[in-house]
């Protein structure tokens, strides 16, 4: 009886996990890809039927992904994955009700889950790589206080400051390489296991929408760790001499099956980890330079001058005096007016002509053609028309307390600010 209900246990866990595989595999995953698009309308039928018919729910589920893992879709999607779990499970036992090992499919089961953690993380790592994930802060970040960053916000600029604190968790997410080995994975998901509460708990904290992924990560981790859970805690806290549970492969007999299933491995760790590295340093030799970056940087407005008075008021907020103009990379604009309002811009920037075409976000048709001069190092000013009216704009360079102050070994007084 019991090795029926372990049978049956991880028949579903199987099941489970297979489907969680296929369908919250968050692109990182070029080749399913392929093969999800095939799935994907019935996979929005079944969400749709569930959430209407079981669920009760009177509000559609938006189905298109918008950088969110949490949605209301993704959460009955998961109840979809398990009930077709429960379902499989009992067809599955009902049809092969003589078998009484579990060994081979448990064997399968941490293949499935080694893969995809080390996969994931190794995905997540590569994303660390050149202002990826974690930009550094950008100039309209600097100039968003505290209290009107949102968690995720906030966490973000925290990790995005550092560059030794972004390589520092690339190498982390790195150690997911080792669950793609048999003999390392144990020390792989143990290390692995540690990254990934690591995430589960800032996504939990700072409310980032990763949530039902990053607990799955560590689920994974604890289930690939489970064979050697006891053995751990014996050499940890009991300081035995132990030796880990390696779990064997099925035996192949033919040469050929032997040498497919490494060419199988090979080409898989190849194809989802050299090839995103690849186009990662190839994106990093090709890139262009921004022309934005030459006026890069917050400046404050000590001078703004009507050469011809002022426009009339409109929906641009000119009633209440513009405090900050600031140049974000790409040709993002940022204006800041009032009590810390926020108006965002577009700026073309044209070095060999010092001119740039700058238009608001709130009237895009409207591309006023502007001439800018730097007559010091932390000065700017820009000329022409804006508004309908010739305008005159004097500007200092902000500094900013975050991105000037270094790091130092020796502080006589703690620098908390």
């Amino acid at each position: 009886m019991t090795k029926t209900l372990n049978l049956i246990r991880i028949r579903f866990t199987f099941l489970f996990f297979f489907l969680f595989v296929l369908l919250f595999n968050n692109s990182a995953f070029t080749f399913l890809r392929i093969v999800i698009r095939y799935i994907i309308p019935i996979q929005n039928q079944m969400v749709f039927w569930v959430g209407k018919h079981i669920l009760h729910r009177t509000e559609a589920i938006d189905s298109l992904p918008n950088g969110s893992g949490d949605t209301t879709y993704g959460y009955v999607l998961l109840f979809v994955v398990l009930l077709l779990s429960l379902i499989g499970t009992i067809f599955w036992s009902a049809l092969d009700c003589k078998r009484s090992s579990s060994k081979r499919l448990f064997y399968f089961l941490i293949v499935l889950l080694r893969y995809y953690v080390g996969f994931m993380l190794i995905h997540y790592a590569v994303a660390k790589l050149y202002e990826g994930q974690f930009p550094s802060p950008s100039v309209a970040g600097l100039l968003t206080t505290y209290g009107d960053s949102s968690p995720m916000g906030l966490a973000w600029r925290f990790m995005g400051y550092s560059n030794g604190y972004k390589w520092f968790m690339f190498v982390a997410e790195m150690m997911g390489t080792l669950l793609l080995f048999r003999k390392t994975a144990t020390i792989g998901a143990f290390l692995s296991l540690m990254t990934c509460l690591n995430i589960m708990l800032i996504n939990y904290f700072f409310d980032v929408p990763v949530k039902l992924l990053s607990t799955a990560l560590v689920i994974m981790c604890l289930v690939i760790l489970s064979p050697n859970i006891l053995t751990l805690f014996q050499f940890f806290f009991m300081g035995k001499t132990v030796g880990l549970n390696i779990i064997t492969p099925p035996t192949l007999h033919a040469k050929w099956q032997k040498v497919s299933v490494v060419v199988l491995k090979y080409f898989t760790i190849a194809f989802c980890v050299l090839i995103p590295f690849g186009a990662r340093l190839y994106t990093m030799a090709t890139e262009k330079g921004d022309p934005n970056q030459s006026l890069y940087g917050a400046y404050r407005i000590s001078k703004l001058t009507w050469t011809a008075g002022a426009p009339t008021e409109d929906s641009h907020y000119l009633s209440k005096s513009w405090q900050v103009i600031g140049f974000d990379g790409g040709d993002w604009a940022i204006i800041k007016y009032g009590d810390n309002e926020t108006i965002y811009a577009k700026s073309e920037i044209e070095l060999a002509n010092k001119s740039m075409k700058f238009s608001l976000l709130e009237a895009p048709g409207l591309v006023y053609n502007l001439k800018f001069e730097i007559p010091k190092k932390d000065s700017l000013v820009l000329k022409g028309v804006l508004l309908g009216k010739p305008v005159i704009i004097l500007m200092k360079k902000k500094a900013f307390e975050l991105t000037s102050r270094g790091f130092s070994w020796v502080n006589e007084h703690p620098y908390n600010r």
